[in-house]
């Protein structure tokens, strides 16, 4: 039934939702200096005639802004005692009877049996917004060279794996993230970004025909977000020298 189903998706369109999904996972991650200016290009790369991602809005709402107001959105909403924190196991019932420790290490096995890993140099919790864009990504760039070289046993592995990741994870919890970053964000980018961010998983879900369950919109205490938490983009990027 998958692969009958993979037939009437195009190999382009899939690696425009790839390209739409990568751009949302920049757009989630912190604005160091160059940030808006690396997420313009990203955007103007995008095809605008793609029904994928409305790059128009987001543009608007990109150029209306600047590197230093993105940062002190960011900071106000995603750190600390921000109200919208982006980890999946903050959310609802993401963690489950197992425990949180069980959650991290179930989105690790998918990374792994794709031979992912978090990025050394820039770390963060596997669960984090923009990782599980990046591996849903790359998992429709793999679904689109299967396609192309009419590889079906590959492609019906990719395709299980994809249709699990939204079922088990990102579709369970964006939802949450995305209405709550639309309530609280007075930057008009971060409202669009939410937006796009619950559009494009929306429409995963039912191209693959998965039917997550919603987590809870209610926040669960999240350790990531603590006050004594600081994000290692943010201390890379924090000018040196006394408080």
């Amino acid at each position: 039934m998958d692969i009958v189903f993979l037939k009437t998706r195009q190999p382009q369109d899939v690696l425009a939702s790839a390209a739409a999904l990568h751009m949302l996972a920049l757009g989630f991650a912190y604005p160091n200096t160059g940030h808006k200016r690396t997420l313009m290009k990203v955007l103007a790369r995008l095809d605008r005639r793609s029904a994928a991602l409305r790059t128009m809005r987001l543009r608007r709402a990109l150029a209306a802004t600047n590197d230093g107001e993105l940062q002190a959105e960011y900071g106000r909403l995603f750190l600390g005692s921000g109200t919208c924190p982006l980890h999946e196991t903050a959310y609802g019932d993401g963690r489950r009877i197992a425990g949180r420790a069980h959650e991290l290490s179930d989105i690790n096995g998918f990374y792994s049996a794709f031979s992912v890993e978090v990025s050394r140099s820039d770390p963060d919790l596997p669960d984090h917004v923009s990782a599980e864009l990046e591996f849903y990504s790359m998992l429709l760039l793999k679904l689109a060279y299967a396609q192309t070289r009419r590889h079906n046993p590959g492609r019906a592995i990719i395709l299980t794996a994809a249709r699990r990741f939204l079922e088990q994870h990102l579709g369970r919890w964006v939802g949450a993230l995305a209405a709550t970053v639309m309530e609280h964000s007075v930057a008009p980018f971060y409202r669009a970004l939410a937006q796009a961010l619950e559009q494009l998983i929306a429409a995963e879900c039912r191209r693959l025909r998965v039917r997550p369950v919603p987590t809870k919109r209610h926040l669960l205490h999240d350790e990531m977000q603590q006050d004594s938490f600081i994000c290692p983009r943010a201390a890379a990027a924090a000018p040196a020298g006394p408080l």
